[in-house]
């Protein structure tokens, strides 16, 4: 039976904090599953396809396990770092919390409180509604170029203060290589041309990024003339071209899977 169960926190299009070249939900997630691969049949993964927050999946999740629902924060100063505990407002904090709390501080040190107590966070509070034994823990500031390199450098030690913390035992389950994921690399491959928008809504950004502007939108069957570019990052594909006022917009193509797929955003023509 699990002793854990792990939400990442964002995704299903939201990236949440961006900075350095990352963003908050692709971190989480590798954490999450550094946690699952180290502490194997005792930790549970929440869907990590799902936003947990926009789509109330607390209020149907069914597990006795604790849950731990991890995150990054995020300030826009840069002196600001550490990493802290929060519970429900009211609540006292349990044995694991103040584990987590004592550890995750010592491993990034920086805030003035190690637990913190919220009223107005959803998930915390459907959480308590049902009973459920939970905490979201901020891994630290992903604007803060030193706790940004640590949770990079050393996410097997932090995946296992976790297990630690509720009594699980780590493997040796040995690191992927793509556990910390540099800035995405630009390249140009004979990728230009004229695409076809196949989805209802297609969202066109300022930047080649899910942290990029919205700023205008394609729908289904209109067209695009791409430029011989494209970048990878946040898990996608992303095309670019010049606007008709001069500025350069991104577009995401598709999931990156290494080729076209049947049900990309955009095909070519």
């Amino acid at each position: 039976m699990a002793k854990l169960f792990i939400i990442c926190g964002h995704g299903a299009g939201d990236p949440g904090c961006c900075a350095g070249g990352y963003t908050e939900a692709e971190r989480v997630r590798a954490l999450g599953m550094r946690i699952k691969e180290l502490g194997g049949s005792e930790v549970e993964l929440g869907d990590m396809s799902r936003n947990w927050y926009a789509d109330g999946g607390i209020n149907r999740l069914n597990t006795d396990a604790p849950v731990v629902e991890l995150h990054m924060d995020a300030s826009g100063i840069a002196t600001a770092h550490g990493a802290h505990v929060i519970i429900k407002s009211g609540f006292e904090p349990d044995d694991y919390d103040k584990a987590l709390a004592d550890k995750l501080s010592a491993f990034m040190p920086g805030r003035a409180e190690k637990i913190v107590h919220h009223s107005e966070l959803a998930n915390v509070n459907r959480a308590a509604a049902r009973g459920i034994n939970y905490r979201l823990c901020e891994n630290g500031f992903i604007d803060n170029d030193g706790d940004r390199e640590k949770f990079n450098s050393n996410i097997d030690e932090l995946a296992r203060i976790y297990l630690e913390c509720f009594g699980i035992t780590a493997s040796s389950a040995p690191t992927p290589s793509t556990q910390a994921q540099p800035a995405p690399q630009e390249t140009t491959e004979g990728f230009g041309g004229k695409y076809r928008c196949t989805v209802s809504a297609l969202n066109v950004r300022d930047a080649p990024s899910l942290c990029g502007n919205v700023v205008a939108s394609y729908s289904g069957g209109q067209t695009v003339l791409l430029d011989d570019w494209y970048k990878i990052a946040d898990g996608y594909v992303w095309g670019r071209y010049t606007s008709y006022s001069g500025h350069t917009r991104y577009v995401a193509v598709g999931k990156a899977t290494g080729k076209p797929e049947a049900d990309d955003y955009l095909i070519k023509e």
